[in-house]
C-alpha cells in the first residue's frame, strides 16, 4: 500500500529539490553541448554609443567612485554618456554629480524633487538615453575596464537584446569573496547564456538594447527581472559574459537577509503578474524560468514539507534520522550572522536555511505586511 503522505509531502518536494539543484544543471550542460551553434557574427563598423544609466538615492558614499570608474572604462570616450537619476535625495549625491558634470560633458544629472521610486527613475533615465545600448547599473557597483568593450560585442548578433556581465563580491580588504552560491549562479547563467536564455538578471549591471526598453510599472519591486521578461517577450535573447566583471562589497549577513527579503517580495509579485513567461510559446525560455526561478521560489515550502513529514513519520527510523539532522541544522542557523572567516564554510547548510528564511519573510511581508510606496533599497557602504 502506498504511503501517500510520504509520496506527496516528502518524496515530491525532495525530487523537485534534487531536480532544481542537480538534474536541471546537468540537462543544461547537455543542451549547451548539442544546441549551441558557433556563429560568425559581423564585426562592428563603428562602436555603438552606450548610455550608462545610474539610478541613485542618497548615494554620497559611493557615487564619486562610481563616476570615476565610468570615466576610466576602456571604450571610446565620445561613445559614452553617463546619466545619473535621483529623486528627492537628502544627502550630497546631487552636488557630487554636478561637480563631475561641470568637468565632464558626458555626465548629466536628472533630478526630481519628489519621491517617485526606483522604477520611475529608471524610466526617466531610459527616456533621456541617447545610446544604442543602455547599461543599467547600481551606484555601489564597479566595472572592470574591459567590461563595456567585451559585453557590447554580443550585440553584433541582432537577436541579442540583453547582456549580463559576471558579478563578484569583495571584502573590506578588496579580496574577491565568491561564495558557493555565487559560483553556482554564475555557472548556471553562463550555461543559460550560451543558448540565449540567461534568466538570472541582476540589476547591479545589465546591458539592454535601447529599442527594446518598455516602461516599468511604478510599483514594481524587482525592476531587473521585469526588464528581462520584456526582452524575452519580444523574442530576443539574453546572454552572459563571464569575462566582463562587475563587483561590489560583501554585505553583512543581516543586510543580506534584508536584501533577499526585498527580492522575495518581488518574486511573489512576479509570480502573479508575469507567469505568462511559462507559456509553451516561449519554449526553452519557459522551461528555464520554471527550473531556475520558479522552483527556487518554492524551495522554502519544500523544506517545510520535508521537515513536517519527518516529524509525522518519526516512528520510522529513516525519517527519525533525517528529522534529527534537519533539527541540528535549523537550530544552529542563528549562528550564521556571528560566524566569520573560514568557520563560515562549515555552516553552508545553515546559510542555505538562512537564505530561505529570508525568502519566507519576504513572502510574509508581501502578503500580510505594509507595502512601502517606494521600492528602493540601499546599503550604507563605501566603494573604492
Amino acid at each position: 500500500m502506498f504511503d501517500w503522505i510520504a509520496i506527496i509531502f516528502f518524496w515530491g518536494p525532495l525530487i523537485l529539490f534534487i531536480y532544481h539543484w542537480f538534474i536541471f544543471p546537468l540537462i543544461l550542460i547537455l543542451l549547451v553541448k548539442f544546441l549551441r551553434k558557433k556563429e560568425n557574427q559581423p564585426e562592428f563598423t563603428d562602436f555603438p554609443k552606450i548610455t550608462i544609466a545610474i539610478a541613485a538615492w542618497n548615494e554620497e558614499l559611493t557615487i564619486a567612485a562610481k563616476l570615476h570608474n565610468c570615466q576610466e572604462l576602456d571604450y571610446p570616450p565620445e561613445k559614452i554618456e553617463i546619466l545619473v537619476g535621483t529623486d528627492a535625495v537628502t544627502d550630497r549625491t546631487n552636488d557630487i554629480v554636478r561637480s563631475f558634470a561641470d568637468k565632464d560633458s558626458r555626465v548629466r544629472l536628472i533630478a526630481v524633487n519628489e519621491r517617485l521610486g526606483k522604477s520611475a527613475v529608471i524610466n526617466m533615465l531610459a527616456e533621456n538615453a541617447t545610446g544604442d545600448i543602455i547599461l543599467f547599473t547600481d551606484a555601489d557597483v564597479l566595472l572592470a575596464p574591459q567590461a563595456l568593450r567585451i559585453s557590447v560585442g554580443h550585440f553584433r548578433d541582432n537577436k541579442v537584446g540583453l547582456v549580463l556581465p559576471a558579478y563578484r563580491r569583495q571584502n573590506e580588504k578588496g579580496i574577491v569573496a565568491e561564495g558557493l552560491w555565487d559560483k553556482f549562479e554564475n555557472k548556471i547563467k553562463e550555461l543559460e547564456g550560451k543558448i540565449g536564455a540567461a534568466v538570472g538578471v541582476y540589476g547591479w549591471a545589465m546591458f539592454l538594447r535601447r529599442s527594446l526598453y518598455k516602461p516599468l510599472p511604478p510599483d514594481i519591486i524587482n525592476d531587473d527581472y521585469v526588464l528581462g521578461i520584456f526582452v524575452f517577450r519580444q523574442g530576443y535573447k539574453s546572454v552572459y559574459e563571464p569575462k566582463a566583471i562587475s563587483w561590489t562589497r560583501v554585505e553583512p549577513p543581516v543586510v543580506e537577509f534584508k536584501r533577499k527579503m526585498r527580492i522575495s517580495k518581488g518574486n511573489a509579485q512576479q509570480f502573479f503578474r508575469y507567469s505568462d513567461i511559462l507559456s509553451p510559446k516561449y519554449g526553452l525560455v519557459a522551461w528555464i524560468f520554471f527550473s531556475h526561478k520558479y522552483l527556487r521560489w518554492f524551495i522554502p515550502f519544500f523544506l517545510i514539507s520535508i521537515l513536517l513529514t519527518c516529524a509525522v513519520k518519526v516512528s520510522i527510523p529513516f525519517f527519525r534520522v533525517l528529522l534529527i539532522l534537519q533539527l541540528i541544522v535549523y537550530l544552529t542557523t542563528p549562528l550564521v550572522p556571528y560566524v566569520k572567516g573560514k568557520l563560515r564554510k562549515m555552516l553552508i547548510p545553515q546559510y542555505y536555511v538562512w537564505v530561505n528564511l529570508a525568502l519566507l519573510a519576504g513572502y510574509w511581508q508581501y502578503f500580510f505586511g505594509k507595502r512601502p510606496k517606494y521600492n528602493w533599497l540601499r546599503t550604507e557602504r563605501r566603494i573604492d
